[in-house]
């Protein structure tokens, strides 16, 4: 890993604390979190490894400092979506809920690989009560339209939390396949995997 100078350049707290998410977000999607080290982070950062603990004093506070920031940013977004709908019909929403993700996974796929799966997969992290708050949250948005269609009999009802996991889940795999300079993009992908997962692949035959 190239090592850049500490800065000489004092930046305020804030703009510090948004430098330091940004680089440890990009590290952590790529060498996970074990791979990564705060020497890492602060060479990013062209600062120097005790100026970064003025900040976090360990690698677990800026993962979760990491997750809590993505997460927060993702409901924000997950929320304008849905607001965004086409209609208020469950479908439609469920439909912006899942293109609204397929956007972000395309411009902040380092955040959702953290959110969605590196800081889920870490069992010693000590207490995960604020991310499973806004888990919750980003969950609950799309199942409460699966209910709705459930309620209003536009889709079978195979349980509602199984199928909002169902269409969850496969869109944390996106960005392990997914090339950004591939035919289609994140959200023509999306779209057509919710169709196939809503619309079922039996083929339907008259008689």
């Amino acid at each position: 890993m190239t090592e850049q100078a500490p800065s000489s350049t004092k930046m305020p707290s804030d703009q510090r604390k948004a430098q330091i998410i940004r680089a440890a977000t990009e590290l952590f999607a790529v060498a996970g979190y074990v791979g990564t080290s705060l020497r890492d982070v602060a060479q990013k950062c062209g600062m120097t490894k005790a100026a970064l603990y003025y900040h976090y004093p360990d690698k677990e506070s800026l993962l979760k400092s990491v997750v809590k920031y993505r997460m927060t940013r993702l409901n924000q977004h997950m929320e304008a979506a849905l607001d965004a709908a086409d209609s208020d019909e469950p479908m439609d929403r469920i439909r912006a809920f899942v293109l609204g993700c397929a956007r972000q996974i395309a411009s902040d796929r380092s955040g959702w690989v953290v959110g969605s799966r590196i800081f889920w997969s870490i069992e010693a992290i000590s207490d995960r009560t604020e991310m499973v708050a806004l888990r919750d949250h980003f969950e609950g948005l799309l199942r409460v339209e699966v209910e709705r269609a459930i309620d209003q009999g536009i889709l079978k009802d195979e349980g509602a939390g199984m199928m909002t996991l169902m269409i969850l889940s496969w869109l944390n795999y996106l960005p392990r396949w997914h090339r950004l300079d591939g035919p289609l993009s994140a959200e023509e992908v999306a779209d057509h995997f919710l169709k196939m997962n809503l619309n079922g692949l039996y083929v339907t035959r008259e008689g």
